[in-house]
């Protein structure tokens, strides 16, 4: 017996024991009223969620600068080894060298020849230093130093040309000095993390000594139109810091000549963010102010008048007195661009010592507060109680000049902040 379940066109039936055993309807006899009442018009889509801005990329570089490196005849002296006839200067940096390498990227201005042993080695008032100097300069984490200063030309042309090809061969790279016109006319750009800087270095002086007839490329000197054209050359060629190293400033002076200060300013309204001079052997104060470009654009700029001396075998205070300069940068890349900036500056103060306890010469570069913090932490320290008194001296003189104020020894840092926008 089979038992009808549907009406129409449908012939579905059921068997006495449950079973289907007809057709199931399908669209073309799906009753006309459910035809009707079924709405077919497409639901709108919601509004798709907008794309999120893209995280902007941020790169950072740290610039580590220190002033003059000297080669007077006793740290020569101090080098020479009799038993071999070397030279080796490296225990000089041991206890600095931390501070180096400390920077993506470390600068110091070479006052001295590398003429060769040919030329005799020699210090004051004409410098040569043995190749070995600027091997221990490079193994302490230098990576540029700047030539122009006004011993540049104590050995002459061939003296110029032979330090070029000294820091070629050791990998440091340097401005300055130039073996052609070619090379002097070609700004030296270097790319330090994804930032592009340009280092342009510049001295006041060869002492009297003339260069080379016809050839005034061999040192960049402090012409201001030379200076101004190079900055807006380097500007030109993609360089988004622009730093220069002027040789400049008077001898032992600890404030600087107005004269420099107007130079100074000169070359931020120039272009330049970055001016570290060297020349008169001792600290001078810092100075940082904002500038506005012609395209109504503000840029900061960063003035150390004089970085005194690194190394150097001047014992006069306060010549025996340098620093470690930290210069910290920051690049941001959006859809938008990229801006470069400035974003901190510090110092870590020096100090050379020169004897150690058995009054032996022993000439090192100390960092200030980590010695002075491990004298008073009971550490046994080759100084004699003289250059221990001399050390706190140091640090209490520097923080007045750099920072305006006398630091206490109890609350004393490695690492000084003296600009944070």
């Amino acid at each position: 017996m089979h038992q009808d379940i549907t009406s129409g066109d449908g012939a579905a039936t059921v068997s006495d024991d449950g079973a289907v055993d007809s057709e199931v309807p399908t669209a073309s006899n799906t009753p006309p009223e459910l035809t009707a009442a079924t709405d077919t018009t497409p639901s709108p889509s919601p509004d798709p969620e907008p794309e999120p801005e893209p995280e902007p990329i941020v790169h950072t570089a740290r610039l580590a600068v220190v002033g003059d490196l000297m080669s007077h005849d006793s740290q020569i002296d101090h080098a020479y080894n009799s038993a071999d006839g070397t030279h080796s200067f490296t225990s000089v940096f041991e206890q600095i060298r931390p501070y180096l390498e400390d920077a993506d990227y470390t600068i110091g201005n070479l006052e001295t020849t590398l003429a060769g042993a040919e030329a005799v080695y020699s210090g004051y008032p004409v410098f040569n230093a043995p190749d070995a100097y600027a091997e221990a300069i490079k193994e302490a984490g230098f990576d540029f130093l700047t030539t122009a200063n006004n011993h540049s030309n104590d050995r002459r042309e061939a003296g110029i040309l032979r330090t070029l090809e000294v820091l070629d061969a050791i990998g440091l790279d340097h401005a300055g000095t130039y073996a052609t016109q070619e090379d002097q006319e070609r700004i030296f750009i270097k790319e330090i993390n994804n930032i592009r800087f340009a280092f342009l270095a510049y001295t006041y002086s060869t002492n009297g000594i003339p260069l080379t007839s016809g050839k005034p490329f061999l040192v960049n000197m402090l012409d201001e139109d030379l200076m101004r054209r190079q900055i807006e050359q380097a500007r030109q060629e993609g360089a988004e810091i622009i730093v220069v190293l002027p040789h400049m400033g008077n001898e032992y002076e600890e404030t600087p000549a107005a004269r420099y200060v107007t130079l100074a300013r000169n070359l931020c309204l120039y272009g330049a963010d970055i001016v570290m001079a060297s020349h008169p052997h001792v600290l001078q104060p810092t100075e940082v102010f904002e500038v506005e470009d012609e395209d109504g654009s503000v840029r900061t700029c960063f003035i150390a008048y004089s970085m005194g001396n690194f190394v150097s075998g001047q014992r006069t205070k306060p010549r025996d007195v340098g620093a470690v300069f930290y210069l910290d940068f920051e690049k941001v890349v959006d859809e938008h661009g990229s801006a470069t900036r400035l974003t901190g500056a510090s110092y870590a103060p020096t100090w050379v010592q020169f004897y150690n306890t058995s009054w032996a010469v022993d000439i090192k570069i100390l960092p200030v507060s980590d010695t002075l913090m491990a004298i008073d932490a009971g550490e046994e320290i080759d100084l004699n109680p003289g250059d221990i008194t001399r050390l706190r001296e140091v640090h209490r003189e520097t923080s007045r000049k750099m920072l305006g104020e006398e630091v206490p020894i109890s609350e004393m840092l490695p690492i000084y902040d003296f600009y944070s926008p």
